[in-house]
């Protein structure tokens, strides 16, 4: 494959449309977001709001970069959606030759490390991820470029790519909601008519204080929020855990960080945290296996109304901190309807549970292609 060397002035060029905003006019302005995941649009606005700040139109097939964060691969191509809409300065207008370069083309090199590269040595540091690209230097960027007839070949291959993937994400994110849908359709069918029972009696604080040695090396154990599992944090030098009490952790318990239950920082532990360590706020009940399961009554407490009960029992406290009381979880009236009406349930979460890994492990794969395709297409 032949290539023909071009600096971005010579292909596609900047190309600015000032608009004179009117009064009683409403504009849309767009945004491009970074790593290369297109445009948005914003809420439209009146000239009062757009006030003095200088203004441009976008068309259709414009190469955009929004000059900010182009360091991170903001660059996007606009489409007929775009039509009509206006940018602030911060947004770069390109428009290439089409004898020479398609808009596609050069949007898939942006977004490959090559091009991003040279987007990044174009934008001096800034304060945060603040880095402005500058338009002598975007211009002033070398792009090899094949022929328009390959360009095109590589612009499709890439475009079906991603068209397949995006229908690979729809089928997945509709599946996890039919699926979602179902359990919480299987959970009010067996919690109806169901006993309220307290936490106190059915699943009641175990602790399980660890003697601390200086020498020893201990494995911490976190919960995340919104029903997210647990995760493993750095081991703890004796020395480094000082006078901070640790209690042990056992599969199968229920865990509550205490700071953060009221948002869902409840989780299962699972085998392979066994023998991991918590901090006293983090609070491990263990359910009476003639009563009811862990997984169970993690379930409930992630429903609606459990969430609510969590948040009740966790009074207010600065930002996002609230603590969830030991008593008031104690008192806490859980739903136990039969125990194999328990285990019935759990076995469809299992069901689900491996669905969802399935579909992330696939999700996973088609991660690793795309930048596959585009070293391929432009290594």
């Amino acid at each position: 494959m032949t290539l023909s060397s071009y600096a971005m002035a010579e292909i596609a060029p900047l190309v600015r449309r000032p608009v004179r905003v009117e009064p009683e006019q409403l504009y849309r302005e767009i945004g491009v977001r970074s790593f290369g995941k297109g445009i948005f649009h914003k809420p439209p606005c009146t000239s009062l709001e757009i006030g003095d700040k200088k203004v441009f139109a976008v068309e259709p097939g414009d190469l955009l970069f929004n000059i900010v964060f182009a360091w991170e691969g903001a660059v996007a191509v606009a489409a007929e959606g775009e039509r009509g809409m206006i940018g602030s300065h911060r947004f770069l207008t390109c428009v290439p030759e089409p004898n020479r370069a398609l808009a596609r083309y050069l949007y898939w090199y942006f977004v490959h490390e090559r091009g991003l590269r040279q987007l990044q040595l174009a934008s001096p540091g800034g304060a945060g991820r603040n880095r402005t690209l500058g338009i002598d230097k975007l211009a002033a960027i070398i792009v090899d470029l094949p022929a328009i007839a390959e360009q095109r070949k590589v612009v499709e291959r890439l475009d079906r790519a991603v068209a397949k993937m995006a229908a690979l994400q729809h089928t997945r994110d509709t599946a996890q909601t039919e699926i979602t849908a179902g359990l919480k359709a299987a959970f009010q069918k067996v919690v109806g008519g169901a006993p309220k029972t307290h936490m106190s009696d059915v699943a009641p604080l175990v602790r399980r204080p660890v003697a601390v040695s200086p020498d020893g090396i201990y494995p911490e154990l976190g919960v995340r929020s919104f029903g997210k599992g647990t995760f493993h944090k750095p081991s703890l030098s004796g020395l480094e855990v000082g006078n901070k009490r640790l209690f042990e952790i056992h599969s199968g318990d229920l865990v509550f960080n205490i700071v953060f239950a009221w948002e869902g920082a409840v989780a299962v532990a699972s085998a392979a945290d066994h023998g991991r360590v918590g901090s006293h706020r983090f609070l491990t009940c263990v359910p009476d296996p003639l009563q009811a399961t862990s997984n169970f009554l993690r379930f409930y407490f992630l429903t609606p109304e459990g969430i609510q009960q969590l948040g009740i029992a966790s009074p207010g406290g600065a930002g996002r901190n609230r603590t969830l009381g030991l008593k008031a979880l104690e008192a806490i009236r859980v739903p136990v309807p039969s125990l194999d009406a328990q285990i019935w349930f759990d076995s469809l979460q299992r069901k689900a549970a491996d669905i969802f890994v399935a579909q992330s492990d696939v999700a996973a794969e088609l991660d690793h292609l795309m930048p596959a395709l585009l070293d391929q297409a432009f290594g």
